[in-house]
């Protein structure tokens, strides 16, 4: 990966020692990259930002935005995720990890030991003796030691 890809460009914040023309390359390079990350309909949203930052500020205004309806959609949503049948593991741990993420984003916190008994309580119906078995074995609940007790189970 390019080192210029790693550097969030603002204009307004332009580090000493790169000059107006290199900034404004790194900015364009900033905003082709988010631009080729999102899909057709959100650019249509954010299509006329002039500057990185702009299109950023954009994109969380519109998607990350810390209303009471949106935390408790992203709440609900946690709340009602469920493995299906046929699901692999790494599918739904992925699921799981993104709307813990998206929570994250809008400043929920969700304790180790919560997040533990949310991913226990999403398993499928046929995971509940491995789920006692992650249970009894514990005194407290540690979430990559769940993650770990999963991923070998599906390796089997």
């Amino acid at each position: 990966m390019d080192k210029d890809q790693c550097i969030a460009v603002d204009r307004s914040t332009k580090p000493m020692g790169v000059s107006i023309e290199e900034w404004k390359k790194l900015d364009r390079k900033a905003r082709s990259t988010i631009r080729l990350c999102v899909s057709d309909l959100v650019l249509l949203n954010v299509s006329g930002q002039a500057t990185t930052k702009a299109l950023w500020d954009k994109l969380r205004t519109l998607y990350q935005s810390k209303s009471l309806v949106n935390k408790l959609f992203l709440q609900k949503k946690l709340y009602n995720l469920r493995m299906k049948d046929g699901d692999l593991v790494t599918e739904h741990l992925n699921a799981f990890n993104t709307m813990v993420s998206q929570l994250l984003s809008i400043d929920i916190k969700i304790s180790n030991e919560d997040k533990c008994i949310r991913l226990l309580c999403s398993l499928l119906d046929s995971c509940d003796s491995l789920v006692i078995a992650i249970g009894s074995n514990a005194i407290a609940l540690q979430f990559d030691e769940i993650v770990s007790s999963l991923l070998m189970e599906e390796m089997r």
